[in-house]
């Protein structure tokens, strides 16, 4: 099954998310992103996690940098004292924990 741009009307090759001919994003009419991959889980990893596991499972989640998520975390736990400690607490109970392990290199 053959792709068409709908800007400029050239046939794309069905993996593509740029039109090859004008640059255009190519937006598929039938996607092959199922729900349950097109959301994210948020859990607790195993490894790389510092006391919990809460920043870590933030970052993995929504793809944000896990430095800057801890540094955040601590700065706001200084400056809005019991607020951000409640908070973390509260998604430590609540985040379930990832049930696999990674497999050994």
């Amino acid at each position: 099954m053959n792709n068409f741009c709908s800007s400029c009307g050239s046939s794309i090759p069905p993996d593509a998310r740029f039109c090859p001919a004008c640059g255009a994003v190519v937006v598929l009419a039938q996607s092959t992103v199922t729900p349950a991959t097109a959301t994210r889980q948020l859990f607790r990893p195993l490894y790389d996690r510092r006391i919990a596991g809460v920043c870590a499972a933030m970052s993995r989640a929504w793809g944000w940098d896990i430095g800057l998520l801890r540094v955040l975390t601590v700065i706001c736990g200084i400056f809005l004292f019991p607020l951000t400690e409640i908070v973390y607490v509260a998604c430590w109970i609540g985040i379930p924990e990832e049930m696999s392990a990674p497999p050994l290199p």
